[in-house]
């Protein structure tokens, strides 16, 4: 019994990160009588698939390497292409067209930053402006309510009493983890983060795997915005504003290092279990909405600085 005590202190206080995450959970649970209702817990669970489902693409991203400033502004544009296209063109080509816009927009960032080698944060921050600008000309920096019952059915969906987003986002965390656990694909990712130089000296094609990064960040954060639509029943041009900063926190909180080569998605999740659920204790609690900026922005620097720590550590 006592080995069984130690071996699971030891478990713990080596994986921080989870200890973090249950301490957490129960004081929250213990703070707020309403935390543990069924409405709250679906919330949080489709709070937790909206900023899950960008983090798997911010993982493959940040593991090679790489960061994505733009992924809440094409979260923001695909929204509104699918809520303003739908009455035009019907609802499946509206969707096809929202995604295919997180593929153009990832795709032209991959390329800029694997052939043309300009840094991801100027092409993605430039991207970022760019698209917003779109977002908000198409939809005339209004908000478009959405006509189509059957998206706005598809938001409310449930399966046995849990929402299909977070269903969507379970089976995206599988296929994502057994990729980049399982697959050369996966590995080679790692490779190309870790060290550059010599995945290039080991033949493999950098550039492609560099560009494949924010086409699956784009794909992702798409995928968001049409979710997102479909739940508010509304396509609008700042819907993934306060996304981005929030999910590379989550995704370093988790342990994916933002120098490259280390992470992994379950880790991830943990990272996005633990910001959502400050997220839904400060709404509970009645913290301010100014106060809880102060906080998210204070969690991000901390994670930021710690991880570069980290990084020196390793490298002395």
């Amino acid at each position: 019994m006592n080995k069984q005590a130690v071996k699971i202190g030891n478990f713990l206080l080596k994986e921080k990160v989870f200890s973090s995450s249950v301490l957490l959970l129960i004081a929250i649970s213990i703070a707020s009588p309403y935390f543990l209702s069924v409405d709250n817990l679906r919330n949080l669970a489709v709070q937790i698939a909206v900023y899950g489902i960008v983090g798997l693409g911010m993982t493959f991203a940040i593991i090679g390497g790489e960061f994505d400033l733009a992924a809440g502004s094409m979260i923001s544009i695909s929204g509104v292409l699918a809520v303003g296209l739908e009455p035009k063109i019907g609802l499946g080509p509206a969707l096809v067209v929202a995604m295919l816009s997180g593929l153009v927009f990832g795709c032209i960032n991959g390329l800029l930053i694997s052939k043309a080698g300009i840094n991801s944060f100027i092409v993605t921050f430039g991207s970022m402006v760019t698209v917003k600008g779109l977002a908000l000309t198409i939809a005339n920096g209004r908000p478009i309510t959405s006509q189509s019952e059957a998206l706005n059915n598809f938001g409310d969906l449930r399966v046995i009493g849990i929402p299909v987003m977070f269903l969507i986002f379970v089976i995206l965390l599988v296929v994502c983890h057994y990729i980049l656990t399982y697959t050369r694909f996966g590995r080679n990712i790692y490779a190309v983060g870790g060290n550059l130089d010599v995945a290039k000296a080991t033949g493999l094609n950098v550039a492609f795997y560099k560009a494949i990064l924010f086409i699956l960040t784009g794909l992702f954060s798409a995928l968001v915005g049409i979710l997102l639509a479909a739940r508010l029943n509304t396509g609008s041009p700042i819907q993934g504003d306060d996304i981005t900063l929030t999910v590379i926190a989550s995704v370093v909180i988790g342990g994916t290092s933002l120098s490259g080569g280390k992470g992994n998605t379950a880790r991830t999740l943990l990272g996005v279990f633990i910001m959502m659920l400050l997220s839904n204790s400060f709404d509970l609690l009645g913290i301010q909405p100014y106060i809880q900026k102060v906080i998210k922005g204070l969690i991000i620097i901390s994670v930021v600085a710690f991880d570069s720590y980290n990084k020196k550590r390793i490298e002395r």
